[in-house]
């Protein structure tokens, strides 16, 4: 049997895997809330305020709380077990939408805006407890050669809950009923995957408990210290946490910048952002294929850097493309930007999951959040106060720039690890 053949298979089996189904579809479920939510605030914002600079504070309002819980979120994981931290950070977000929905139903605009930041902080502060829980479970719940195909599917499964959160569901429920009801699917959705993950196999925390506060803070620092010298000691590990944390930094400053570009560069509606952005869940989907079939052509590191220059030659494109009546030449280049980014984000997945011993697993993956939300902070202000001055499509083109000058530096360094033998 051909390596094809046995990935074909393992796909097979994952599907017929009883906890990869459950953690597959709760992740939807609580992933299709996180994207409705965001899209209902998005909106909110720039319909209130027209201004790439305010919408760039929603996703600060995102990042800089998720940077702080991504300090203790992997030695909490580890210390306390993936599967109760994953259902606690379920009821928190399940919290958090209930109160976007009632802070955008009973406020004023100014004041519900604040709101609107509020429980993106607070949702986003307790998604960084689930992100290194359901990363670090995952090779718990299959085998390690279908590492690939598995990270592979959970990706799809949340370009089917962007789908569903802010194509088809996000965008109806704000045409209805505004805002506020995508707080309360938001809800019912958390709910969902509570209970979902309750049917999750127990994994055993570890026996040894802090005896006061102030241990319990001292032994949380020491284990993300421990998360941050395993990623400096290895150098494949190293070298994924950089390029992680780059094409993180420059994909949420396009991001910020998608609402402003869909409304006064391409003519249409903010409102229809997520139509403009669904072909890149076509092409992310199409570069999950292409690295399963392919795995074996380039070592981690060379698919990361190839997705990474890839896509800063894309978003290159896309700003240059981006005028009044080109909608037909935008959306194909926004499917090119899915694929790479699958490329590398599914690559720098595996890495972070099979690179490290299963003990420290989760604080690797915290470690490596911490560091790509912190990167992000400066880059988004800045981004979103030089598209007000300089325009979006400048900026644009400069972040393409840097994922293009980004992309040959690991490049080299990629060859370099190859020669050695570490990027194996």
């Amino acid at each position: 049997m051909n390596l094809a053949s046995l990935r074909t298979a393992g796909s097979a089996a994952l599907l017929r895997n009883k906890s990869f189904l459950t953690l597959w579809i709760a992740q939807f479920a609580a992933l299709s809330a996180t994207y409705g939510l965001g899209l209902a605030g998005a909106v909110f914002v720039e319909e209130q305020t027209q201004s790439a600079a305010q919408t760039s504070l929603v996703i600060i309002s995102a990042i800089l709380p998720a940077f702080l819980g991504s300090l203790i979120a992997g030695p909490v994981v580890d210390r306390w077990g993936r599967k109760r931290i994953l259902l606690g950070s379920l009821v928190a977000r399940a919290l958090a939408a209930i109160g976007f929905w009632a802070g955008t139903l009973l406020l004023p605009p100014g004041p519900a805006i604040i709101i609107v930041y509020a429980a993106t902080v607070a949702g986003t502060a307790f998604t960084q407890f689930a992100t290194p829980a359901e990363l670090s479970m995952l090779p718990d719940l299959v085998e390690h050669e279908n590492l690939v195909p598995a990270n592979a599917l959970l990706q799809l499964s949340g370009l089917a809950a962007e789908g569903l959160g802010i194509v088809i569901l996000g965008p109806l429920l704000i045409k209805l009923s505004g805002p506020p009801a995508v707080g309360l699917m938001s809800t019912i959705f958390c709910v969902s995957a509570f209970f979902l993950v309750t049917n999750l196999p127990r994994d055993t925390a570890p026996s040894e408990r802090p005896a006061s506060a102030g241990s319990l803070w001292k032994d949380l620092r020491n284990d993300f210290q421990t998360g941050l010298h395993t990623i400096t000691r290895d150098r494949l590990l190293r070298l994924v946490a950089i390029q992680a944390t780059v094409a993180a930094t420059l994909l949420l400053v396009l991001l910020s910048m998608v609402p402003g570009l869909v409304a006064r560069h391409l003519g249409i509606g903010s409102e229809n952002m997520p139509y403009v952005l669904l072909p890149g869940g076509l092409g992310f989907a199409l570069g999950a294929v292409i690295l399963s079939r392919s795995e074996a052509a380039l070592s981690k590191p060379a698919w990361i850097a190839t997705g990474l220059t890839g896509f800063g030659v894309f978003v290159g494109l896309l700003a240059v493309s981006s005028r009044p009546g080109r909608l037909w030449l935008v959306l194909p280049l926004i499917v090119g930007l899915g694929v790479f980014l699958a490329l590398a984000i599914i690559s720098t997945r595996v890495v972070l999951q099979e690179r490290p011993p299963a003990g420290v697993r989760g604080r690797v993956i915290a470690a490596q959040l911490a560091l790509a939300n912190a990167a992000a902070l400066l880059p988004l202000v800045l981004g979103g106060a030089l598209a007000d001055s300089l325009g979006i499509r400048p900026v644009m083109g400069i972040v393409g720039l840097l994922a293009l000058l980004s992309g040959f530096i690991v490049v080299f360094q990629a060859r370099a690890l190859a020669h050695t033998g570490e990027a194996e």
